[in-house]
């Protein structure tokens, strides 16, 4: 069981390093400050300066489109930067088959797939083979969400609650711009957060896909960004199952994954 027990480190990592960028973005929204000055917001792309509850609008709308699909069928391509690394990030979604994938620059790769009966946790590629484990019950549910949630926009979500809360409350220091860009080939609008230097960016594609995160990590300075690169609404079907070749380690009944 020592290598299932290994497989499973590799996702909780993932899950620990794409935590900071929910972490990261809420504490920019959430600790110390005074609520005495009223936030500055301004649209990007018509350069005029509107008032709270306007910034809360286009938050809202953003928040509906990132809502709306949750459930749709897409598969993305991201470019992830933190802590000095590069690597490729792919979430694939047709519900309930979900696949969550990074591979890292020397072409390792570890991965979660929901063939949408069983769940697997694999790892190899490069120069090693792959091994894929199946999980299941609470642990999968587990490792699927912590990995998913900050990249299918629920970790957005969040983030967004908390910045309607700060400018609700007029807290001082604060300022919200939107931006339209085109990102990954995608038509997108941005939301730029930005509390007294420190600064968070959440854009989402007009079908409602997260495009681009970046925040600078407050006072910590760990920052983290991530950036589509590649968009379709029809995931191949290949997406949802163990890589061809893989190693397939099933454990028995009742057993669990370390």
């Amino acid at each position: 069981m020592g290598g299932g027990h290994g497989r499973t480190g590799s996702w909780r990592r993932m899950a620990t390093a794409g935590a900071v960028v929910l972490a990261g973005a809420a504490l920019l929204a959430g600790c110390g400050g005074s609520s005495s000055s009223s936030p500055t917001t301004s649209d990007g792309s018509a350069g005029t300066t509107t008032g709270g509850s306007d910034a809360s609008s286009k938050l809202d709308t953003l928040a509906g489109s990132v809502a709306s699909a949750q459930k749709s069928t897409f598969q993305v391509v991201y470019t992830s930067t933190s802590g000095g690394s590069t690597s490729t990030i792919t979430l694939a979604q047709s519900p309930p088959r979900q696949l969550f994938s990074t591979t890292d620059s020397s072409g390792s790769t570890t991965s979660l797939v929901d063939t949408g009966t069983v769940t697997y946790s694999c790892s190899g590629g490069g120069s090693s083979t792959v091994t894929c484990t199946s999980i299941g019950g609470k642990l999968a549910g587990a490792a699927l969400s912590s990995l998913i949630d900050v990249y299918n926009g629920s970790a957005a979500l969040t983030v967004f609650n908390g910045w309607r809360s700060a400018i609700a409350a007029r807290v001082a220091g604060v300022s919200l711009t939107f931006t339209d860009e085109t990102i990954g080939g995608q038509p997108s609008t941005c939301a730029n957060w930005n509390r007294s230097g420190d600064t968070a960016t959440y854009c989402v594609t007009s079908t409602g896909v997260l495009a681009k995160v970046e925040t600078s990590g407050g006072s910590s300075g760990s920052g983290t960004r991530f950036e589509l690169t590649s968009y379709s609404d029809s995931p191949p079907a290949s997406a949802f199952v163990v890589p061809q070749g893989a190693t397939v380690v099933t454990l028995p009944a009742g057993a669990s994954t370390p």
